[in-house]
């Protein structure tokens, strides 16, 4: 493992990226959440690539069909988190996220997300379950205050 300034440890190597793919994907995502710039998500859609490509290197043949479809929605869901503008697509921003993606290779020039109301729909999704999640924190500290409250605590 290498030390990477934004996530930490990162494979070198397929057998490396084998097992720490998940805990590599997770820190991404978590991480794309907090960065500001464009050059910071570039870098973590770049480490992302890279170690999910060399972890498919590895993988076995029967697991190879749910890491692909895992890996993809993972890709997706960062693409369209910085699409959105809000809680809405922006479509100056897409244009330029997906050139760009393209350019770097690690888009398809006929990815899914290439369809705008396939975009649209998955960035819908998106804030949708990042409301309710919201929404569930919310009640359910408001929900343990009360307890404790009961408690004396």
């Amino acid at each position: 493992m290498i030390e990477d300034g934004l996530i930490g440890p990162v494979p070198e190597n397929p057998t490396e990226a084998l097992t720490s793919w998940r805990s590599v994907r997770e820190r991404v995502h978590d991480r794309f959440d907090q960065v500001t710039s464009e050059q910071q998500r570039v870098a973590l859609l770049a480490l992302y690539c890279s170690s999910m490509n060399m972890a498919e290197q590895a993988i076995g043949p029967a697991d190879l069909e749910k890491f692909r479809e895992i890996r993809g929605h993972g890709y997706s869901l960062l693409i369209v988190k910085e699409c959105l503008l809000g809680e809405r697509v922006s479509s100056k921003q897409a244009e330029a996220v997906m050139q760009r993606e393209i350019a770097a290779g690690r888009m398809a020039s006929d990815h899914i997300l290439r369809n705008r109301a396939e975009l649209t729909r998955l960035a819908a999704q998106y804030v949708q379950t990042r409301q309710l999640v919201q929404q569930h924190a919310t009640e359910s500290t408001g929900w343990l205050d009360r307890v404790w409250s009961w408690l004396g605590r």
